[in-house]
């Protein structure tokens, strides 16, 4: 996008249910691969360091995407109506990039480890989070 082209609402929340659904996949992915595997991860022996990697990674990518997300939304609230389009879009999208990494990370280690607890728990938080995240109407629109 080069500031002039605007995404319509639609097209923008279409890319952000898209990562979401990504992210949903893996995790389906995962669980099937698990369940042929009689739950047994593919490490054979469980990575105990994966368990507290993706849930230290987890809280801090969260946190950030929260942060970025509040700060880029500030930025964008602050541009005039016909230059708000590309900075909000992009106040939703930086953000579930970031959660999205966590939770493929997270999704990853349970699937080495074969333990849902800690890494399937985060992947499922930031996966709640992601969802939360997903603009479900178009703040510009006119509403009666």
């Amino acid at each position: 996008m080069n500031g002039n082209v605007i995404m319509p609402f639609a097209g923008q929340r279409m890319v952000c249910m898209a990562l979401v659904f990504g992210m949903a996949m893996y995790a389906i992915a995962a669980g099937v691969l698990l369940k042929t595997n009689d739950g047994v991860g593919l490490a054979g022996e469980p990575i105990e360091v994966l368990d507290t990697v993706a849930l230290a990674a987890g809280i801090v990518l969260a946190g950030v995407a929260l942060l970025v997300r509040m700060l880029l939304s500030k930025k964008a609230e602050a541009a005039d109506k016909d230059h708000r389009g590309t900075p909000r879009f992009l106040s939703r999208l930086i953000p579930l990039a970031i959660i999205e990494a966590g939770c493929l990370l997270a999704i990853t280690a349970w699937m080495l480890n074969g333990k849902a607890l800690p890494s399937l728990a985060v992947a499922l938080v930031l996966l709640s989070i992601a969802i939360a995240m997903i603009p479900l109407q178009d703040p510009d629109a006119d509403t009666i």
